[in-house]
């Protein structure tokens, strides 16, 4: 491939430029990901090209452009993993000196996974046989990972402020302490099952893994800070505005003025005959957003369905996704599942939960 590099010297280097900028803005500041799933469907097809022009099996004017290819793929990589490696890991985080041990080491993790209760009992304090089971939520079982054992109440009556972990509005703290997630400690001990479990749960999968709200717990719960903490304490960041206090009031008492667009006028007090429409078929819904927009009025694909923009936006908004409803297509799925279709996701979705079931 040494001519071809000649030929495409300049063009190469940018490949190489533009890895290294892709590889500098992507990575995680915690962490240096030099491999993703991404590259692993990348790598399977260029190991097959590579095979077939090394056996030249391919010739003539194919080759050359199965060999350029080959080689733009590979100096980009590169330039991605250099992009990876020579760039700081962030200062945002300030260490502190810890005030107690924390209960997420790689021993606890992975002891949470066989006795999740007796880990976060050890974590705040409670006995494991007093460690109380919630009820379940809607669609529990259906949903992929584990539920993190939890607590009724807050420890001591007081619970840690989560909005001081990035990612953690006032909505999402509601929802995590109607989970039983009072505390950072809490947090710090969930394992990878537990976050894919409150990932589906919440409707954002993988989002706790790229803001990273279990390092950031186990800095706050050891006494550290982050720069996004610091900020929050300020009273710089108007969604972490309170005491950590308000728990589940923080969705419940939220005026109909604060919301983005128009409020809808097709809502109802109940579901039509007590039986509501599964609002989870519909792509981007999770069991939180059905139960705020049924908190609504909102019960049936229908409805949905013959919203306007200006409805959308206020809904999607106080079910505290503002912008997603109209931008994940909420109201086509919607309508299409009103009139007895079905769309990939909802085909999936019962798939998977019919796997579940047997």
């Amino acid at each position: 491939m040494l001519y071809l590099a000649s030929w495409f010297v300049w063009f190469l280097l940018s490949a190489l430029v533009l890895g290294f900028v892709m590889g500098w803005i992507s990575r995680s500041g915690r962490s240096r990901l030099l491999w993703s799933r991404g590259w692993t469907f990348v790598a399977l097809p260029w190991v097959g090209g590579a095979a077939l022009a090394w056996l030249q099996l391919v010739n003539g004017v194919p080759a050359m452009w199965l060999e350029t290819a080959l080689l733009f793929v590979a100096i980009y990589w590169l330039g991605c993993v250099a992009g990876t490696l020579f760039r700081p890991l962030d200062a945002t985080v300030k260490e502190a000196e810890p005030r107690a041990p924390i209960a997420a080491t790689p021993a606890v993790t992975a002891a949470a996974s066989a006795a999740p209760a007796a880990v976060i009992a050890a974590v705040v304090d409670v006995p494991a046989h007093a460690m109380p089971k919630l009820a379940p939520v809607e669609n529990e079982e259906a949903l992929p990972g584990r539920r993190p054992v939890a607590l009724v109440e807050a420890r001591g009556g007081k619970a840690d402020d989560l909005k001081l972990i990035k990612g953690i509005g006032r909505q999402n703290e509601g929802r995590l302490h109607g989970l039983g997630i009072w505390h950072f400690e809490q947090v710090a001990a969930w394992t990878p099952e537990n976050i894919e479990w409150v990932g589906g749960y919440l409707a954002f999968p993988g989002r706790i893994e790229r803001e990273d709200w279990v390092g950031q717990a186990k800095l706050l719960a050891a006494g550290g800070s982050t720069g996004f903490a610091d900020r929050a304490r300020a009273g710089l960041v108007e969604t972490s505005r309170d005491d950590g206090s308000a728990g589940e009031s923080n969705v419940a008492t939220l005026a109909d003025g604060s919301f983005e667009g128009r409020r809808p006028t097709n809502l109802l007090a109940a579901a039509r005959d007590g039986k509501a429409d599964d609002l989870t078929l519909i792509k981007g819904v999770g069991p939180v957003i059905a139960s705020d927009l049924n908190r609504l009025g909102i019960w049936h694909f229908g409805q949905l369905a013959a919203l306007d923009d200006d409805e959308m936006r206020y809904a999607s908004a106080f079910a505290g996704a503002a912008g997603r409803g109209l931008a994940e297509n909420w109201r086509e799925d919607a309508a299409i599942l009103a009139h007895g279709g079905e769309t990939q996701h909802s085909r999936t979705l019962k798939a998977e939960r019919g796997k579940a079931e047997t």
